[in-house]
């Protein structure tokens, strides 16, 4: 990651980043802001387990892939909701099986995220992945 990247400390000012390096026609930089974001944003959940880390990180990187091309940010809101109320690894298991995924996948990739989409997160901490193949 590019060292202006990694200065930012804020998920608000990687989307400032976002902007100016897409304008300055630097989208490479544009996209590790937008890792970076994710990133940031995971980072600021404190009483959660390195897995669940992870999970978020998919949650927030499936928020990303729905505001790509969107001039405002897109909240997945059903995602969050079901984190409230079944908690963070039940719902990675669901929506790694259901249609989401799929669609996200691509956007992901574009993104240079795809280490962050549901399938993928939920393959390195362990989850049981058969259902979704």
């Amino acid at each position: 990651m590019h060292e202006l990247v990694l200065r930012i400390k804020k998920p608000e000012l990687c989307y400032v980043f976002a902007d100016n390096a897409t304008r300055r026609g630097r989208g490479d930089l544009a996209k590790q802001a937008y890792r970076r974001a994710v990133d940031l944003r995971a980072a600021q959940h404190q009483d959660v387990s390195e897995d669940e880390r992870l999970a978020l990180k998919a949650f927030y990187a499936y928020e990303e892939a729905l505001s790509w091309g969107l001039r405002k940010r897109k909240r997945a809101t059903g995602t969050w909701q079901m984190v409230s109320r079944i908690g963070i690894l039940p719902t990675l298991e669901k929506r790694m099986m259901g249609k989401q995924a799929d669609e996200a996948r691509h956007t992901l990739r574009e993104l240079d995220m795809d280490d962050y989409s549901f399938g993928a997160v939920a393959q390195s901490i362990g989850l049981n992945i058969e259902a979704a193949a």
